[in-house]
């Protein structure tokens, strides 16, 4: 939008451009920018409007009072990037840029790229919510390379098409869930009218497109920010490469020194369609497998947390430790661990859980992903998007009466996928929508796969992934009972 004189003036001194989508912000404190980040998740409007507001309100500063760049600032970015200049980039020594943050705001970027640009262990992201906000038919991207072809009349029809029907059963999906739902005479109404908003865009989320825009807060430091630039740079999506590039050229305005290193990488450009077309000398029938299936925990996985528990304690070497384990019983192991666990209450098991991995492959639709996608201090390793493996049709889409034109959409968005793969592999996954499943590998250590189970089995939700958490805790009942013990679900 538009900003008056006086507006660009304010703005200006927080936010490295006006106009672009891509824009770091800067000149405030840590607290300030965790705040502007927090509203991205229910408002609608843009980072810079939500911080203008918060300024010109007094909400975050005095009223009438500003942060200014000053020459002492000046100064000090001087001298801080000859000191870079000489420690990182002249000696390598990288670990310093890690004291260097930058938060950033990223705009209509579509909900496909925002998983690349996610998967980052060290960094810090919120998303805008499709559970607290609604969308229409302007939000989704049109890549110029599909607009170009000879898809880009169909593409352009077949996104229009779930949009209008996103839009058009939302009043329906909104009366139905209030007549399951009715409200308390004891609930606010406001309070009410948005639980029942947030159930109504649950379900209707699973017609959005994965070209559908978003915005994103990242925070990262230097070093973090480089690996992830240069991951963009040699994605083979142009829409990632031109965020990468956005990137790279507004970070350089807070940290001009930090991020000279990052580039196109042509080992990370040149694997994606390499190994694609390579590993179709292997394809075969797809098998009819669980959704969630742990296919490797190692060797004695108990034994090793056992060990790992001894070791901590004892003063013994692992190798010692781990030969007593060994030579414990059942009873005798679940009494150490019995007294490791004692009196755990709200917190995480200790470290020593991370010693035991474990690793599954799952089934999951695309929407319900993009949430077990955010426990990242895992390894991850996710297929492409596609509409081989069908589409989850909700409960309450049926019960609504809505399915029939949900699944008119569903077939047309398989239909163009199936058509754009073969030339566009890559770009075909911006139709698919989030009802898709596909296939991704989790390997979690013990104390992460702990967290994963109880927050995303728990009522509060969705059911799409409180289901993986649920059945990853069945899988390590069946195969490790002595471990799945201390694992706390929610199977309610």
């Amino acid at each position: 939008m538009a900003y008056s004189k006086e507006d660009s003036e304010i703005l200006l001194r927080h936010v490295t451009n006006l106009e672009k989508d891509v824009y770091a912000l800067k000149n405030l404190p840590p607290e300030v920018v965790s705040v502007v980040f927090a509203y991205v998740s229910r408002s609608p409007a843009s980072f810079r409007d939500n911080l203008l507001k918060l300024l010109k309100e007094g909400e975050l500063l005095p009223k009438g009072s500003f942060m200014e760049s000053t020459d002492y600032f000046s100064s000090a970015q001087q001298k801080a990037s000859a000191f870079n200049e000489k420690w990182v980039v002249g000696f390598g020594h990288n670990s310093v840029a890690e004291h260097a943050v930058c938060p950033l705001a990223l705009e209509n970027v579509s909900i496909l790229a925002s998983k690349s640009i996610e998967d980052s262990r060290l960094a810090a992201f919120t998303e805008k919510s499709t559970r607290y906000q609604l969308f229409d038919r302007t939000k989704y991207l049109k890549p110029e390379k599909i607009m170009r072809s000879k898809f880009g009349a169909e593409y352009e029809r077949v996104m229009n098409s779930l949009f209008d029907f996103y839009v058009e059963s939302t009043p329906k999906m909104l009366e139905f869930m209030k007549k399951k739902y009715p409200k308390s005479e004891a609930m606010n109404e406001k309070f009410y009218e948005s639980l029942t908003k947030s159930r109504a865009c649950d379900v209707l989320r699973y017609a959005l497109p994965a070209s559908t825009l978003t915005n994103i807060g990242m925070t990262a430091n230097a070093r973090a920010l480089e690996h992830a630039i240069v991951k963009m740079l040699s994605h083979p999506l142009g829409e990632m490469q031109a965020i990468g590039a956005q990137m790279k050229e507004e970070c350089s305005k807070l940290l001009p020194s930090l991020l000279k290193a990052a580039k196109k990488n042509d080992y990370i450009a040149g694997t994606e369609e390499r190994m694609l077309s390579f590993s179709k000398k292997f394809s075969q029938k797809s098998e009819n497998r669980k959704d969630v299936e742990l296919v490797v925990s190692g060797k004695n996985p108990e034994s090793k947390l056992v060990a790992s528990v001894l070791y901590r304690f004892s003063g013994h070497s692992f190798a010692q430790c781990l030969k007593q384990a060994e030579k414990m019983s059942d009873a005798e192991k679940e009494k150490v661990l019995d007294e490791f666990m004692q009196g755990i209450g709200k917190e995480q098991p200790l470290r020593e859980f991370e010693h035991p991995y474990f690793t599954f492959d799952i089934l999951v639709d695309f929407g319900a992903f993009r949430d077990i996608q955010r426990h990242r201090m895992c390894t991850q390793t996710a297929q492409l998007l596609s509409a081989d493996n069908g589409y989850s049709v909700p409960k309450e889409i049926i019960d609504c009466g809505l399915k029939d034109g949900f699944e008119k959409c569903m077939l047309s968005a398989k239909k163009l996928f199936d058509s754009m793969r073969a030339e566009m592999p890559f770009e075909a996954q911006y139709c698919v929508p989030l009802a898709f499943r596909k296939r991704v590998l989790f390997t979690w250590n013990l104390r992460e796969l702990w967290h994963f189970i109880k927050l995303r089995s728990g009522k509060a939700g969705h059911e799409s992934y409180r289901k993986i958490a649920r059945q990853c805790y069945q899988e390590m009942k069946e195969k490790h009972p002595l471990l799945a013990k201390y694992l706390i679900v929610d199977s309610g």
